[in-house]
């Protein structure tokens, strides 16, 4: 993630590294259950918001998961990533094996847009966005989408469970210190951290939905342990931000973390949480 743009940008390496775990953290029964609710509405193509598309990751994992016809419209304010997704997804088939169509749209979600782009949406998704997020945000987000009858479904949102087997005795105390950075400004306001399963729900049902949360966590060893590196060494530099006094002792639990991971003598366990909400009839 760069830290020299006011907004969070990810950086590609990192989304794709992440992408396998994250496909395979999934909460199958929300994607079947949002098959199931695409299928019943009586329309000539499907429409799909994607907010925070990134490279289209969401798009890739669920595009030959839900019925078709699909039309996709990929929301994110990073033009970059938004160029390769139109570089890379031209074979992309729904679960018919027909193709999907696409459009990609630079907008600032903070902004003004966010209502009129979800105009004509049948189901809104995002992945690994709502930590990031403020209350207030999510629920503007719960009031557009009822106001467009859409049907969400969210995933990867982290739910602050992070276990370390075997446990070392810092662990906690970094993971603390992560905790209280994930609630740092990440150009949204004052983020929510792990508490955006649960205020996801609530804001949900608020506006009427029937909303369902499932766990979908990532099992990361040493057979993940390029991405599992990029986790430690990002936990570190978060926290050594937070408490830059400790730098010594935080450098030191990480060191000994990456050590054990690329020995396959650890393993982590990073928790998540899908939602899959739809309006009242």
């Amino acid at each position: 993630m760069s830290e020299s743009n006011p907004h969070a940008f990810f950086e590609a390496d990192w989304l794709s590294l992440r992408e396998p775990a994250d496909h395979q953290a999934r909460a199958m029964p929300l994607t079947d259950a949002a098959a199931e609710w695409l299928a019943r509405q009586a329309a000539s193509r499907r429409r799909i918001v994607d907010l925070g598309a990134g490279r289209g990751s969401n798009m890739r994992y669920l595009a030959p998961r839900l019925p078709g016809p699909q039309h996709w419209r990929l929301i994110d304010h990073d033009c970059a990533l938004l160029e390769t997704v139109q570089a890379s997804a031209h074979s992309l088939t729904d679960a018919h094996g027909a193709p999907v169509a696409i459009e990609t749209q630079a907008l600032d979600l903070t902004g003004d847009g966010l209502e009129t782009a979800l105009a004509g949406a049948h189901l809104v998704t995002a992945a690994a966005l709502f930590d990031l997020v403020t209350r207030a945000w999510i629920v503007r987000l719960a009031q557009a989408c009822a106001a467009h009858g859409a049907a969400v479904l969210f995933v990867l949102s982290i739910d602050g469970h992070i276990d370390f087997a075997p446990a070392s005795t810092d662990d906690a105390f970094i993971t603390g210190l992560l905790g209280a950075h994930q609630h740092r400004d990440k150009s949204f306001g004052e983020a929510l951290g792990a508490h955006a399963p649960a205020v996801l729900q609530q804001a949900f049902e608020h506006e009427g939905y029937r909303a369902t949360l499932a766990k979908s966590a990532w099992n990361i060893d040493a057979t993940r342990a390029d991405l599992g590196a990029a986790l430690i060494d990002g936990w570190r530099r978060a926290a050594c931000e937070q408490a830059p006094e400790a730098s010594a002792r935080i450098d030191a639990w990480a060191a000994a973390r990456m050590q054990s991971l690329q020995a396959g003598e650890l393993s982590i366990t990073v928790g998540h949480q899908d939602l899959f909400a739809t309006p009242s009839p």
